[in-house]
């Protein structure tokens, strides 16, 4: 087996687990892909990591499938798909070289999104609904934010945060979907990443949702330090790769 698919494996694997407990992973995932492939563009590196996000999803669809709300779920998301496939697109043979600074934006969205949420009313919804979905087509930092407020605000009687939680990660399935769609229409995914990728993801999904059991919820206090040092981590290897230093 070639080196590049074992580290991919093991790689998927190991932020897998770290994703199902801390999240914020992607910002570790970039500088690796980066460095393994060079040579690809912008939109095929973010396609095939998100192959491994589709993959992950699949396992916490089936198992909270009972409290989907589907045909309302589907309907609120139409804008933000739209939007979904215009990021897809817009990053799709973009070079490198964009890493960096989509990658800065990235951690911005992240940071300030729990600030933007409290701004969705009737007169913003479509906007940032819209907004999510291009945000999803690229590296998707914050979505999960978002679209919560985006929920709260569509079904304001449903007071189960847990619930709400659940048809989140149903949206996010989706433009998860449609970004991956996009991608393979734009020929940026490669078997001999993806493939490899989504093996370990979908295993370290399955072993992180063990753990996140045994465990319970972590403090949000060591969440939010592992998300902070993500971000550090991530900028400080892209600028290094983007160098040729590593």
């Amino acid at each position: 087996m070639p080196v590049d698919a074992l580290i991919l494996i093991s790689s998927g694997f190991v932020l897998s687990i770290l994703a199902v407990l801390f999240g914020a992973t992607m910002f570790l995932t970039v500088p690796l892909f980066q460095f393994l492939f060079p040579e690809i563009s912008l939109g095929a590196l973010v396609g095939n990591m998100k192959v491994g996000s589709l993959f992950r999803s699949v396992g916490s669809t089936i198992m909270t499938h009972p409290s989907i709300y589907y045909v309302q779920n589907i309907k609120l998301a139409v804008l933000a798909l739209v939007g979904t496939v215009i990021g897809a697109s817009f990053i799709s043979n973009l070079d490198q070289v964009w890493v960096l600074p989509a990658l800065i934006m990235a951690v911005l969205v992240a940071v300030f999104a729990p600030k933007i949420a409290p701004y969705v009313s009737a007169r913003t919804f479509h906007v940032m609904s819209f907004f999510s979905g291009v945000n999803a087509g690229v590296f998707g930092a914050g979505i999960g934010v978002i679209l919560l407020a985006l929920l709260r605000f569509q079904y304001p009687d449903d007071t189960d945060i847990g619930v709400l939680k659940i048809q989140a990660r149903f949206v996010e399935f989706l433009l998860v979907i449609v970004a991956v769609i996009a991608h393979f229409f734009h020929g940026n995914l490669i078997f001999s990443i993806w493939f490899p990728w989504s093996c370990g993801a979908v295993a370290g999904g399955v072993v992180g949702g063990i753990l996140l059991n045994k465990l319970g919820k972590l403090p949000g206090t060591l969440q939010k330090w592992f998300l902070y040092a993500s971000f550090v981590i991530a900028i400080a290897l892209v600028t290094l790769n983007m160098f040729k230093v590593l």
